[in-house]
């Protein structure tokens, strides 16, 4: 079952399909739309299979499993703690004097739950697609493991799958990628769309995010019919779509890349993965961040 959310509470409804002493796998699938992701986490470009490593600390599931957590044990009696400080003091004849002294405090009992030291690693599944999985194997009893490593790919990528240890998943469903968010349709002015766009900018630290601008100042002069910012892996791209020429015009927000040109309609382009986009045989056109790039985009859309 594919899981699309922030986080999970309870993990029943997921399991549901799973045998009692069956086991399961959390899996990411279509790495190619994480590359960026996983090379920050530490994984090589190749993504070879086999590479493993424990998840770095970026909010509260990879912390609570790379260091554990403790849990504060509010229903039990306070009990009293000493905290050492060094204190200066002069005697009656002046003269300096320190000395160590305890001063106590109350504070709830705390336990320490251990770190899950859960790590992921690539393999691949029964059609030879790579694939992001955990290291070790898991039943669907482990409920309080199972919903652990589902946050951790949550917090880490914003999506898993269950599947069975086989990597087959249990259920065939229609994936709706939501990999673009649609600004507001209509004329839009260049300072409310930069407004939008370099919050964008800021979130992937685009190193000249001027150039990146002008790119997309030069293209939104062509009047597109909206704009769709990318969202998770394609946070680094904007379609202008000028759906009355049938031209979908994708930019790419670094510099030294390429501007994607395909001719289809929106709902076909928005369904494509990032491995589909980067291949190279689906678009109508690719331009290379070069001088001749407002030339070659003029042709394109004048």
């Amino acid at each position: 079952m594919y899981i699309n959310q922030s986080r999970v509470h309870n993990v029943d409804k997921y399991l549901a399909l799973f045998k009692d002493d069956e086991n399961v796998s959390i899996v990411l699938n279509d790495l190619d739309a994480f590359e960026k992701e996983l090379q920050n986490m530490g994984f090589s470009k190749n993504l070879d299979i086999g590479e493993q490593l424990l998840p770095p600390i970026i909010g509260s599931a990879s912390r609570v499993n790379a260091i554990g957590k403790e849990i504060i044990l509010d229903d039990l009696p306070k009990i009293t703690f000493y905290v050492s400080q060094d204190r200066d003091f002069k005697d009656w004849h002046g003269n300096n004097h320190s000395r160590t002294i305890d001063i106590p405090y109350k504070k709830f009992q705390r336990e320490f739950v251990d770190a899950y030291s859960i790590e992921l690693m690539i393999k691949q599944d029964n059609k030879n697609n790579k694939i992001l999985t955990h290291n070790i194997q898991i039943k669907k009893s482990e409920k309080d493991l199972i919903k652990h490593i589902i946050n951790l790919f949550l917090e880490l990528f914003g999506a898993c799958e269950i599947v069975g240890d086989d990597f087959v998943s249990k259920v065939k469903t229609k994936i709706k990628r939501v990999n673009w968010h649609i600004l507001p349709q209509g004329e839009m002015p260049w300072e409310r769309l930069k407004h939008s766009l370099d919050e964008m900018l800021n979130a992937v630290k685009v190193e000249h995010k001027e150039d990146a601008l002008n790119r997309f100042e030069f293209i939104n002069k062509f009047s597109p019919n909206f704009v769709a910012r990318g969202n998770g892996g394609f946070n680094d791209y904007v379609v202008f779509a000028f759906e009355d020429k049938n031209l979908y015009i994708m930019e790419n927000a670094f510099a030294g890349n390429a501007t994607y040109v395909f001719k289809d309609d929106w709902m076909t382009i928005s369904q494509l993965t990032k491995a589909e986009i980067l291949k190279g045989n689906l678009q109508e056109d690719r331009l290379i961040h070069k001088k001749n790039w407002k030339r070659l985009m003029t042709e394109i859309l004048g």
